[in-house]
C-alpha cells in the first residue's frame, strides 16, 4: 500500500486572455457537455498550436511534479503570481488542470481567498453548486 496521499505529473494550467461568453447559448450548451463527459471543449481551440506562448494567454503553472506522502505538512511559499492559487484550486477541483494528472488519496481542503470558487470557465449554476460544496 503506497503512502503517497496526492501525486501530480506534468500538470500544468494555461489561462486564455480575451473576451469572455462571446460565443452562442448553443457553443455554450456544447461547452457544458463537453465538460461534463471530461472531454476537450470544441469551442476552445485557436489554431493548430493551442496552448502557444504568446499574448493569447499565460502559463500559471507548468510541468508541475510532486509527490506528497500521507502525514506531511506542506506549504507553498512564493512572489505574487508564481501560480500558488492556481495550485490550490487545481488540487481542490475548483478548476482543472490543461494537461497532466492528479491523483489524491483521500480529501484536500485549501484555505483560498473570498471569491473562490466564482470562475468564469464555469456557468453560475456551477459556480453555486461549487460554493456549496465547499
Amino acid at each position: 500500500m503506497s503512502d503517497i496521499a496526492i501525486r501530480a505529473e506534468n500538470v500544468s494550467k494555461y489561462y486564455k486572455l480575451g473576451q469572455i461568453n462571446n460565443g452562442t447559448l448553443f457553443a455554450d450548451i456544447q461547452t457544458w457537455f463537453a465538460m461534463k463527459l471530461h472531454r476537450e471543449d470544441p469551442h476552445s481551440k485557436i489554431g493548430e498550436n493551442r496552448y502557444a506562448e504568446g499574448k493569447e494567454g499565460f502559463w500559471a503553472l507548468k510541468d508541475l511534479n510532486f509527490e506528497i506522502k500521507q502525514g506531511d505538512r506542506v506549504g507553498i511559499i512564493g512572489k505574487n503570481g508564481d501560480g500558488k492559487s492556481t495550485l490550490l484550486k487545481v488540487l481542490s477541483e475548483i478548476t482543472a488542470p490543461t494537461s497532466g494528472e492528479i491523483n489524491i488519496k483521500g480529501r484536500v481542503a485549501s484555505l483560498l481567498e473570498v471569491g473562490t470558487g466564482f470562475h468564469p470557465e464555469m456557468t453560475g449554476r456551477e459556480n453555486i453548486y461549487m460554493n456549496g460544496a465547499i
